[in-house]
């Protein structure tokens, strides 16, 4: 009987552990959509074809990649073009991006052989903005901004 009760109590700091760190990363949370005016912005991006929780791993190795280029970037940019509801996980197509800071755009010529770019111009946008605190958050902001922006 004592172990069982050992064991229950384990279960529940688990638990409320668990709890806890997913609130931390956001998921309890209802995201806000609005409409902002936006850009331009010089996106380095790769395009991915694949269920979107595995998109964190283009956005890291773009991060990475780029500071080893010398371009110091703190802000990703992802561009997901398929509801996850209806789409089939291996089908969905997103374009997974990193925002070059006015201060990197002189060094856009001797990049442009290794990267892709696109200007983002500027417009009116629907935005939601979800913290990105490590990987997972990649899996969780999509999962959490199509249900708000539907």
């Amino acid at each position: 009987m004592r172990l069982l009760k050992r064991l229950l109590i384990l279960l529940i700091v688990l638990a409320v552990l668990f709890a806890g760190f997913l609130a931390y990363m956001g998921y309890f949370g209802t995201p806000q959509v609005t409409e902002q005016e936006m850009g331009p912005y010089t996106i380095a991006y790769e395009s991915f074809v694949g269920p979107y929780a595995e998109s964190g791993k283009v956005f890291d190795r773009l991060f990475k990649s780029l500071k080893t280029d010398g371009v110091e970037a703190t802000r990703g940019f992802g561009i997901y073009y398929d509801d996850p509801a209806i789409t089939p996980k291996d089908q969905l197509r997103s374009d997974c991006g990193i925002i070059i800071e006015e201060q990197n755009l002189k060094k856009l010529a001797q990049l442009k052989k290794k990267y892709l770019f696109m200007t983002i111009p500027r417009q009116k946008y629907l935005v939601v903005e979800f913290p990105i605190k490590n990987m997972l958050s990649y899996m969780i902001g999509p999962m959490k901004a199509y249900p708000a922006m539907s």
